[in-house]
């Protein structure tokens, strides 16, 4: 079980967690930052430095699909495989898509990887508890 307190952002406290992502064919090639949990996502957005960083190599082309970001704004988003950890011990695999970083910084971690975890927002206590 892991337990993360929600983090504190301009004053609002944010169902946020330190993941650590690595490439899955080099798990020496890996970093932490944190991830928005955000259940209204379908899918799990990260922003072209960490693709960078981690030397991630794209899926498919045809396997790219139209995100709608700030502003429901829309964008082409190309799908890459990433490993990911909660705990920096257990390591998953998941197919997630770029975003320029001119859109968001953010990492958002949508429904394709919360859904493969029981994951509880305690909302009264401020903090997220996850069982793998």
């Amino acid at each position: 079980m892991i337990i993360s307190p929600y983090r504190k952002i301009n004053n609002l406290y944010v169902p946020s967690i330190k993941i650590q992502f690595a490439n899955p064919n080099n798990l020496q090639l890996n970093l932490y930052e944190y991830g928005l949990l955000d259940t209204g996502a379908d899918v799990t957005l990260i922003p072209d430095f960490i693709i960078r960083e981690l030397n991630l190599r794209n899926m498919r082309e045809e396997n790219r699909i139209t995100v709608r970001g700030i502003n429901n704004s829309r964008m082409q988003s190309i799908p890459y495989l990433i490993s990911f950890s909660f705990d920096y011990q257990y390591f998953f695999d998941s197919v997630v898509y770029d975003i320029t970083e001119t859109e968001l910084r953010e990492i958002i971690i949508g429904r394709n990887i919360l859904n493969q975890f029981s994951i509880r927002f305690d909302g009264i206590d401020k903090r997220i508890i996850i069982n793998p």
